[in-house]
């Protein structure tokens, strides 16, 4: 089987087993990569390359491995946050609205959406915070997200009371200029240290 990584070609005998694969993986990918998908004698595998690569290692010819930089990865995670982040503003603004005016079934599945989104945002700021590698306005980042993370207290008392008021001005005063901020944030890194995928 050939294993091709970044235009390195390695030969790698037939007699092979899952847990050499992978650790020959790993040790290509070592702390510099991310690991985004396999492409398998021409097909690219994104689903569960692991248990593909076990149902099919000795029919494999070419293995090739598909991985990211720590600043291609952190570039990509931030475009799909600037998107989150643009499209969820009319969304919130909306949301509170639905919460002045006693929110619905249709209203609290969205606060659900919005829950999620705020989970999403903070697991992508503590996994850009881990890396050596950080963009230049990060500490705008860490001061936003720390703001955001205290008002959630604040919220969840105000879902312990059923204060739709409370919940509302939260929505209104504290996560929709979250949102804005780091979406602020988001597109100066973007601009300044970033890149665009170009579509045409």
């Amino acid at each position: 089987m050939k294993l091709l990584f970044k235009g390195e070609t390695i030969q790698l005998n037939n007699e092979l087993s899952l847990e050499f694969v992978k650790e020959k993986i790993n040790s290509l990918l070592a702390d510099q990569y991310f690991f985004s998908h396999l492409v398998v004698d021409g097909v690219e595998i994104y689903e569960e390359p692991e248990q593909f690569l076990e149902q099919h290692l000795n029919d494999i010819n070419e293995l090739e491995i598909i991985a990211r930089t720590v600043q291609e990865f952190v570039n990509d995670l931030l475009l799909t946050a600037e998107d989150y982040t643009k499209r969820a503003i009319p969304e919130i603004e909306a949301l509170a609205d639905h919460f002045y005016n006693h929110p619905n079934h249709e209203g609290w599945n969205k606060f659900g959406q919005l829950l999620e989104g705020l989970q999403w945002l903070t697991h992508m700021i503590q996994t850009i915070d881990s890396f050596s590698q950080k963009p230049e306005n990060w500490m705008n980042y860490l001061k936003a997200s720390i703001a955001v993370e205290e008002e959630l207290k604040n919220l969840k008392e105000a879902l312990e009371n059923k204060d739709h008021v409370l919940i509302a001005d939260i929505i209104n005063y504290e996560i929709l200029p979250y949102f804005t901020t780091l979406g602020a944030e988001i597109q100066h890194t973007i601009d300044t240290e970033g890149y665009r995928h170009d579509l045409n």
